[in-house]
């Protein structure tokens, strides 16, 4: 059995390390969804108790199973990828933890207000809600009719972030762009995250919504680049490999 307590700060920084990565990757291989909402602050707290004590104490597990929740993860998922925390570390279930967790998910999931929907600078999705929408999608019968798009776009010069009236006006042009598709589109770090359905037609307006980009703001967004994401295999996956693959 593995022991994740310390001997030395290199030592309890390499455990850390070592603990997060596998359970991100046994979490993945017991069926976690969306690879990219996993990672939480409140995750590397639960690996540094486990890889320091070897316990993970209520509050922490409490924490995480909130945090879960408020991002839209289900309790079943939520339960599953703790489990895969104590089989990465070659440790007998927390019973105690594992009750935390459940507690901590519970309380905002009955007790938190709806999540925003919309994002105040662009109109579009806010992250929360996307992620939700990927795990509605992910739990439907053929997850592989849906993938993800993700158009980046050039960082400002000398700034963080696209002033607030070109973040307007581009999720004014997205979304008229997408109208009809029952696409779900996010802004976020300079790029624009969308869900779809997969089919010939809403690839043209995905590439087309690129092109609208490229022209706004003077060409201040070009050149943009895009890459498609199935969500999972499927018949649909060959038409999204041959895209991903071409040049934009």
């Amino acid at each position: 059995m593995t022991s994740f307590r310390t001997k030395s700060t290199v030592e309890r920084t390499f455990s850390q390390h070592h603990l997060l990565h596998r359970w991100r990757t046994t979490s993945y291989q017991k069926g976690w969804r969306y690879r990219a909402d996993w990672f939480l602050p409140e995750v590397r707290t639960v690996v540094i108790s486990l890889a320091s004590d070897a316990v993970v104490p209520a509050p922490a597990a409490k924490s995480l199973g909130a945090a879960r929740a408020k991002n839209g993860v289900s309790i079943r998922e939520t339960l599953n990828d703790f489990r895969a925390l104590f089989t990465a570390a070659e440790q007998a279930l927390d019973v105690e933890a594992l009750l935390s967790i459940a507690e901590g998910w519970a309380e905002v999931a009955e007790t938190a207000p709806a999540l925003s929907c919309t994002d105040v600078y662009t109109g579009l999705a806010t992250q929360a809600h996307f992620q939700r929408r990927i795990h509605e999608v992910s739990a439907a019968e053929w997850p592989g009719s849906y993938a993800l798009a993700i158009i980046s776009l050039p960082r400002p010069r000398g700034s963080r972030s696209h002033c607030w009236t070109l973040l307007a006006r581009l999720g004014d042009l997205v979304k008229v762009e997408l109208q009809g598709t029952g696409a779900t589109a996010m802004y976020q770090h300079s790029a624009v995250h969308i869900l779809f359905s997969v089919s010939e037609s809403n690839l043209t307006r995905l590439v087309e919504c690129k092109t609208a980009l490229e022209a706004l703001g003077d060409g201040s967004l070009c050149p943009s680049g895009m890459k498609f994401y199935p969500l999972s295999g499927g018949p649909e996956t060959a038409v999204i490999t041959a895209a991903r693959d071409a040049s934009f």
